[in-house]
């Protein structure tokens, strides 16, 4: 009798064509694709609440007003050795220390709530900054307004270090350029200098503009500097140009142009560096789950395969023993009818 032809693909098959399409790995009946990975920090979070955004907002103003008092404190003690007002001097330490303060904000929020969350913060501790330095402004002194250009870089700076999915950058990076992830990051990158170069270039004006020392800057050209003025040389300070045209004397401009380059060196490379870093980690991250899914669908076929072929056995069993039955009945119909004929006889 025939022997049953065997159905389904053979695991040398299915090897075969995990080898010649690593990506889409077909086997029988259907098509693996890339597993959508979803963000794990945010597994098991719920959605940031009103009272839990202002529980927040509370506990991050509780370090900034003990951070804005030791400013003051040191501020003027060494107003002299800075060659700056105390107000000016503390509007300089706060940079730095506002950094701190990102430094553990962030990463307490980011613990306990989703990416929405993050964003919801930056807007709100945006809104709340301009409207506590709105007064001020509308009084003519726009210093703490032109401040919080320069703490909102430093937020968006290290909300981008601690958790770049921020920006919306997925771990499986196929369609990335597919969806103009990338122009996010460039707007991003752009924001953050536009908004280093305002703040710094207000406090280099503030420190024009102090009384304390009128003789902070030299220039080369005779014309009355304005804040643009201070902005240009801000740009020309970040982006390490140095044309001239101004030179910080003071002790307090050298530490802010100090300050600057500092962080327009984290921003420049550390930036692209950290990103450079992320983007090759998620490729590599979503590359190993793709092959640990085509493994374990690989598996899943071998077992089928497996139980198609101990079925076929079986049948095969039953059929041998059916084959013998008849051989069987054969043979006693075979002496039934030898002893027919004797009889017959």
């Amino acid at each position: 009798m025939a022997e049953p032809k065997k159905e389904g693909v053979s695991a040398d098959k299915l090897k075969d064509n995990l080898i010649t399409h690593p990506d889409t790995a077909k086997f029988p009946g259907k098509i693996l694709s890339a597993p959508t990975v979803s963000n794990g920090n945010d597994s098991g979070k719920n959605d940031i609440s009103l009272l839990k955004l202002i529980n927040y907002i509370a506990i991050f103003f509780i370090p900034v007003l003990i951070f804005a008092a030791f400013a003051l404190k040191i501020a003027a003690r060494y107003a002299d050795y800075f060659e700056a007002s105390a107000g000016v001097m503390a509007q300089i330490f706060m940079v730095p220390f506002m950094v701190i303060v990102f430094f553990f904000f962030i990463p307490y929020i980011r613990d306990r709530e989703k990416i929405k969350g993050i964003r919801f913060s930056v807007v709100a501790l945006t809104i709340i900054g301009v409207g506590m330095a709105f007064p001020s402004a509308l009084k003519g002194r726009w210093d703490p307004m032109l401040m919080i250009p320069t703490y909102l870089a430093s937020y968006i700076l290290l909300t981008f270090i601690f958790c770049p999915e921020v920006l919306g950058i997925e771990r499986n990076l196929r369609d990335w350029f597919k969806h103009k992830k990338q122009l996010s990051i460039i707007a991003i990158y752009i924001s953050l200098v536009l908004l280093y170069v305002i703040g710094f270039g207000a406090l280099f004006y503030d420190i024009y503009k102090d009384p304390a020392n009128p003789d902070a800057f030299q220039f080369s050209v005779d014309k009355e500097p304005s804040l643009a003025s201070f902005i240009y040389y801000s740009m020309v300070s970040f982006t390490s140009t140095g044309y001239g045209e101004m030179l910080p004397v003071s002790t307090a401009a050298r530490l802010v142009f100090f300050m600057e380059g500092l962080v327009a060196l984290i921003t420049n490379v550390l930036f692209i560096a950290l990103l450079l870093v992320f983007i090759s980690n998620a490729e590599f991250l979503s590359q190993k789950r793709e092959e640990k899914q085509i493994v374990k669908e690989f598996k899943k076929e071998e077992d089928a395969i497996r139980n198609e072929e101990h079925a076929i056995e079986q049948e095969e069993k039953a059929i041998k023993k059916v084959e013998k039955d008849v051989k069987d009945v054969e043979a006693d119909e075979s002496m039934m009818v030898k002893l027919y004929k004797r009889l017959k006889k």
